[in-house]
């Protein structure tokens, strides 16, 4: 039996966890959650993940950080906070079996993989047999920030073959805004935002559902209670960002041709599922030509589980550590 630690740091929650593995069963022992604002370096986190944890690591252990925001290698940064990691020299110093760093939306893209992506709510169905086990599947998820990665497999057509997270920044792509009522609020919003051109993710994201809800309504809320207050029941702002968000999964399931399915994670969305069962949302998915018919096959899950990148993180372990052995070896 494998122990592994495993974190999701995004930019206001981070997110901690033990998991053991025996025979490739992963299993969840804790998880705990704590303030991003509060850990500035690698030192704080690490030291918070065993105190948090209350377990102390061990020689063959595995390490896993999933972070929101840009990663090279060992090391990485917040996008929307002031932490920085640097991973370097930690396994030697630990004798870990594994040490991790990869973008928080590629953990989720493994997340797919676990008992966290077989449990997502079914949001719309596949229009075609399509064997999903083995396709490109596609996340996607708003909160603090906008993230969007995807997940393919490798080795193809051996059956042994391994999965591969290909990390995104799609959210900083500047959105396409349709029609003269859209460019009026997007003038707007680059206005308050001081910039020249607004980004999915300053749509999207928390900030973005203030903004749009203080232009639709003039009233000022922080995200949370723009949810209580426009998001669970018919509203202008629920019917301009539920068509907001049908035309970004749209492009994203294009972009990324997930056959296997598109997952949406983050905590807007699981807090308001109304944003993706109105029918606003599902207009916007077909209004353009769908070469292939891929934006209308590909089914689209919800993630509701808040640990999905914990196990998005843990999954990403157990793959790197299974490539490491010979194919012979792990064909028995």
């Amino acid at each position: 039996m494998q122990r592994i630690f495993a974190a999701d740091i995004g930019g206001t929650n981070a997110r901690f966890a033990l998991f053991t593995v025996y025979e490739g069963n992963l299993t969840l022992m804790s998880a705990v959650w704590a303030k991003s604002a509060d850990l500035g370096n690698a030192h704080n986190v690490l030291q918070a993940m065993q105190q948090l944890l209350q377990s102390s690591f061990s020689a063959g252990d595995s390490l896993v950080i999933a972070l929101a925001g840009p990663v090279s290698g060992l090391r990485g940064k917040l996008t929307n906070g002031q932490l920085r990691v640097d991973l370097d020299g930690i396994a030697q110093q630990y004798n870990l079996a594994c040490c991790l760093l990869l973008n928080d939306f590629s953990a989720q893209a493994f997340a797919t993989l676990t008992p966290c992506g077989a449990a997502a709510a079914l949001v719309r169905s596949s229009t075609r047999f399509i064997d999903e086990s083995r396709e490109t599947r596609a996340v996607l998820g708003a909160g603090t920030g906008l993230g969007a990665a995807m997940l393919v497999r490798s080795g193809d057509p051996d059956p042994a073959g391994s999965w591969v997270a290909v990390p995104s920044e799609a959210g900083h792509t500047a959105f396409a805004f349709v029609g003269p009522e859209e460019q009026a609020y997007q003038a707007f919003l680059a206005r308050e935002l001081g910039r020249d051109y607004p980004t999915a993710e300053n749509v999207l994201s928390g900030e973005g559902l203030s903004v749009l809800h203080y232009y639709l309504s003039g009233q000022f809320f922080y995200p949370p209670a723009v949810g209580a207050e426009a998001l669970s029941h018919e509203t202008p702002t629920l019917l301009w960002y539920a068509r907001f968000w049908g035309r970004f999964c749209r492009q994203w399931i294009l972009t990324t041709l997930c056959r296997g399915g598109l997952w949406i994670a983050g905590g807007i969305a699981a807090k308001n599922p109304l944003c993706l069962t109105h029918p606003a949302f599902m207009q916007e998915l077909g209004l353009v030509p769908d070469i292939g018919g891929i934006a209308a096959s590909a089914p689209i899950y919800l993630v509701t589980d808040g640990n999905s990148g914990l196990w998005g993180a843990a999954c990403a372990a157990v793959e790197h550590l299974s490539c490491r052995v010979p194919r012979a070896e792990k064909n028995g």
